[in-house]
């Protein structure tokens, strides 16, 4: 199955706005009303609520750098910028450059924006809102695509999700499996590769260090989301870390994963999420465990952390003119 991901489709100032391969949603037919397009970015998670497919990376947030930067204060540009004290300078991924910080290296440009504030969240969605709305909802392409809209003006507005709107998103419209792993159902890419213990020294290890038993006989599988934990024993569910993989960068490109029911890359996982509740995300991240982990569950923070990250919720208003 192909994965989605906002693609640079058309550039402003030379900068990306990013907007979705899928495309847009199905128009009604022999409707009063035509359909709410999906705006960039998004797909429909519910009546009038669209989700981001993937977190919020670093290229997203470098392009907002670059138009605050030009279009803004010096001061306040500074004030943009995120905390970048969370992670050690990354080498470049070529070994051709110094190291840098992470959210500026090219070799993570498509990694999850970590060390952003609440308000610096809430910032960039009133920003990613206004860009939208003048470059491509009044834009010539749009109304080429869409002459059933002519008639009307459209705009979004970009925000950090409720608690009960990510919830409902997360959920994908599918009902939670009965294994602990299975609290957010998957799409049907590909069945995990079975690892068989007796072909494996390094999760025999694990196991040992760990004084799990482990049948000579027992299978392991990777989890499918990026947690403290990234196995589990087929017979026993029983999960486990293995350090020799979780020893790497612990964050993953934003299109990793399978996809939950609406197609929403990361939600369990990778980072946790931010809420329009202050100091409330969800969804667990790198850091968390997977045992008793909830879609209900809250991580609390109180300030940037590099565990932590967010995606937007969009609505749309369509108003004939």
């Amino acid at each position: 199955m192909q994965m989605h991901v906002r693609t640079p489709l058309f550039r402003l100032m030379g900068i990306a706005v990013l907007l979705p391969l899928s495309g847009w949603g199905q128009q009604g037919r022999g409707s009063a009303v035509p359909a709410l397009p999906e705006p960039p970015g998004t797909v429909r998670v519910g009546e009038n609520l669209f989700m981001d497919e993937t977190e919020v990376a670093n290229i997203h947030w470098l392009e907002y750098l670059h138009f605050t930067r030009r279009d803004s204060s010096l001061a306040y540009y500074r004030t943009q910028l995120p905390d970048s004290t969370g992670w050690q300078p990354v080498p470049d991924p070529e070994q051709t450059g110094p190291a840098q910080a992470y959210f500026r290296a090219p070799g993570y440009r498509y990694y999850p924006a970590t060390g952003i504030r609440y308000e610096q969240a809430r910032a960039y969605c009133r920003w990613r809102s206004a860009v939208v709305n003048r470059s491509y909802f009044q834009g010539p392409e749009f109304r080429k695509q869409h002459p059933e809209l002519r008639d009307y003006t459209v705009t979004v507005e970009y925000r950090l999700p409720t608690e009960a709107e990510w919830e409902q998103a997360a959920a994908g419209g599918l009902a939670a499996g009965p294994r602990p792993f299975e609290l957010v159902q998957t799409r049907s890419v590909r069945k995990p590769k079975p690892q068989k213990l007796n072909e494996s020294d390094d999760l025999v290890a694990c196991l040992d260090a760990l004084h799990l038993a482990h049948p000579a006989t027992e299978t392991a599988y990777e989890l499918p989301y990026n947690l403290r934990e990234n196995y589990y024993l087929a017979s026993s569910n029983q999960v486990f870390a293995c350090a020799p993989v979780k020893e790497k960068f612990p964050l993953q490109p934003i299109t990793i994963g399978p996809p939950n029911g609406f197609g929403l890359q990361n939600v369990i996982g990778n980072v946790a999420e931010m809420t329009a509740t202050k100091g409330v995300a969800k969804g667990g991240s790198f850091k968390t465990s997977i045992q008793g982990l909830t879609l209900g569950g809250r991580q609390a923070y109180t300030g940037p952390e590099n565990w932590l990250g967010f995606r937007c919720l969009a609505t749309v208003r369509m108003v004939k003119r």
